[in-house]
């Protein structure tokens, strides 16, 4: 419980410590660019959730390598 605590409170010191020193540490165009960078990685995050969303559930059809299918074939004749 007491680590539990000490990480609770060292988290709030860091948040607190980085908000203090977004504000008043970094000019307007460092807060600009840092919600450049904020943005673009939500986009960049939306844009790959949409295509993994997109291509789950689908299953490519593929010819079967010589090695695979020479694997099947003797699986096959030991009976599995």
């Amino acid at each position: 419980m007491v680590k539990l605590r000490n990480r609770l409170i060292t988290l709030l010191l860091v948040a607190a410590g980085g908000a203090f020193l977004y504000r008043f540490g970094l000019t307007r165009e460092a807060r600009e660019s840092v919600k450049k960078v904020i943005r673009s990685t939500k986009r960049a995050y939306s844009t790959i959730e949409s295509v993994l969303s997109e291509v789950s559930g689908v299953t490519m059809e593929e010819s079967i390598l010589p090695n695979r299918a020479s694997t099947i074939s003797q699986w096959e004749r030991l009976g599995y």
